[in-house]
């Protein structure tokens, strides 16, 4: 008898909870819209995935044959497009200044003439950093151009001496690089980028909705009603409303699973089910945080602050765009707080080594572990609230 009303408290406490998720817009705008639209959105953003065509400029102070080849050369390749050829490097600085352009190349004066007298000239390239990956691709569109014009003048000389091409560049470039991009070999910004900044924005919104639909319930007093419909049991008060929203993000991170491993056929180096079980494990411990940040102080206009502020210093700490373990030592402890770092070594692993298990226990050991703070958060609102009068 007293199990049969345990789960009939259960059960009455989902049902009250479903009908509130239903019956407010912005539970349901939040619990379940947006994520959808968010998902869209991370989906496409990044187009193709692929940086092409990065507008630069050339800077021709020679204005020569050569010059303009070099210039031809520079559209040929696909990282880069030659959108303005310009006379001084006073409107180049301007244009990169302006992001016109990523980057710009200056041709000196008497270049042609130089290279043909054999003597030593220097072809100056600029290019913006501030921004990594743009920078990056700028520099390899102008250095694929740069070894075919290093090799070009010593062509005409080599002809007579019947050096083919190929010893030439071993000549030029005695050291040769055999380079295989592993786990990413298309150099897609989408398939690497795409998952982890989904899961970083989710887990946001995983936090704000726990908090604020349990500080809504305490701050308005409503907690009283639902303590009894679950029959005098605290424990039911939390579990009975923190499950149909486990359930709801879980259903959302299957859909997103699929969609990106599915249709959009992101590399995934292991089945499905083992990645959608690490999500609903993330999706578990992430409701269970945030309830613990809240219980310590249930002040909801301050908490959700606060919970904004974690999930997005969850976004730093997940190692996406900064190595954590390059960071500071203290920083790198702090990062294993966050259920979004162990989620996305975990992860990474998962997509890119089929049995990678051995290095990745350790975080899956953690992300359970957060949900003991399920335990810990519901003693602390029980005694807060029982100083308040309210008894279970």
């Amino acid at each position: 008898m007293k199990n049969e009303n345990h789960y009939s408290g259960f059960w009455t406490v989902v049902k009250r909870e479903c009908q509130i998720l239903t019956s407010r817009p912005l539970y349901l705008f939040t619990a379940l819209i947006f994520p959808l639209f968010a998902l869209l959105f991370m989906t496409t953003i990044f187009g193709d995935g692929m940086i092409n065509e990065l507008p630069v400029a050339i800077v021709d102070e020679d204005n020569s044959n050569m010059s303009r080849n070099i210039t031809r050369l520079c559209s040929a390749v696909p990282e880069i497009r030659v959108t303005q050829v310009l006379s001084n490097t006073a409107e180049a600085r301007d244009a990169l200044l302006s992001k016109d352009i990523y980057g710009y190349l200056i041709i000196p004066d008497n270049f042609e003439s130089d290279v043909k007298a054999n003597k030593n000239t220097t072809l100056t390239l600029c290019y913006h950093y501030a921004f990594l990956s743009v920078g990056s691709e700028v520099l390899q569109g102008f250095l694929n151009v740069l070894r075919t014009i290093v090799i070009e003048p010593l062509q005409q000389s080599t002809d007579f001496l019947g050096v083919d091409n190929e010893t030439l560049e071993s000549i030029v470039s005695p050291i040769s690089i055999s380079a295989h991009p592993l786990y990413n070999p298309s150099l897609n910004y989408t398939s690497y980028l795409t998952f982890p900044y989904y899961w970083v924005l989710f887990q946001i919104l995983i936090l704000l909705n726990i908090a604020y639909s349990f500080g809504n319930e305490f701050n308005s007093g409503n907690i009283r009603d639902c303590i009894a419909k679950a029959n005098g049991k605290f424990i039911t008060v939390v579990l009975g409303k923190m499950f149909p929203y486990i359930i709801t993000f879980s259903i959302i991170a299957i859909f997103a699973n699929v969609m990106m491993f599915d249709v959009l056929d992101f590399n995934l180096s292991t089945n499905i089910f083992s990645i959608i079980v690490i999500c609903i494990l993330f999706i578990i411990a992430t409701c269970s945080i945030s309830l613990f940040i809240f219980s310590i102080y249930p002040n909801l206009p301050i908490i959700i602050s606060f919970i904004s502020m974690f999930g997005s210093l969850g976004a730093t700490f997940a190692g996406v765009t900064f190595p954590v373990n390059a960071m500071y030592p203290f920083f790198e402890k702090l990062s294993y707080f966050f259920p979004i770092r162990h989620f996305v070594v975990m992860t990474d692993y998962l997509r890119y080594e089929s049995h990678a298990f051995i290095y990745y226990w350790d975080h899956l050991l953690i992300l359970i572990s957060f949900n003991i703070l399920i335990i810990l958060a519901t003693f602390i609102l029980k005694r807060k609230y029982l100083k308040l009068g309210i008894r279970n």
